[in-house]
């Protein structure tokens, strides 16, 4: 991949692949917290996803966000974090069958925001792709 790419085969927005990531019946779930970011995954068959990317990702800034532009700035940080910390966990499913969904929640606070997600994100990213690799 040249670059730092986010491509939108990998935005996540099917409902039908969001529910269950919320479900708490669903045992399929994980959960990694790191500081202000939890993040909620995953894995499904890519047939069930419908398209050929090995992720898809969706970005939720909370309840502690008030504003429109806090929640999109709060997005647009926690997008730009994922895209420079990707290509372990897009290079690891590009080998696979399967597509990982998940959600990057931001629990934080709306004033440091920036700087909590640019610390947390890459740390949680990080700790996803061991669990994978030690799975494997």
């Amino acid at each position: 991949m040249a670059g730092h790419n986010f491509p939108r085969a990998f935005r996540l927005k099917r409902r039908r692949l969001i529910r269950p990531l919320f479900d708490r019946s669903k045992g399929d779930v994980g959960f990694i917290n790191v500081g202000v970011v939890q993040i909620r995954y995953r894995i499904v068959p890519r047939t069930e996803v419908g398209i050929a990317a090995p992720l898809q990702i969706g970005f939720a800034p909370g309840s502690r966000t008030r504003t429109k532009v806090g929640r999109n700035r709060v997005r647009r940080v926690m997008r730009e974090a994922f895209r420079h910390n990707q290509y372990g966990l897009v290079n690891l499913f590009e080998k696979q069958g399967d597509c990982l969904t998940m959600m990057v929640l931001f629990r934080g606070k709306e004033a440091t925001a920036g700087d909590d997600i640019r610390r947390d994100l890459p740390e949680a990213l990080t700790q996803l792709e061991q669990r994978f690799t030690d799975a494997a």
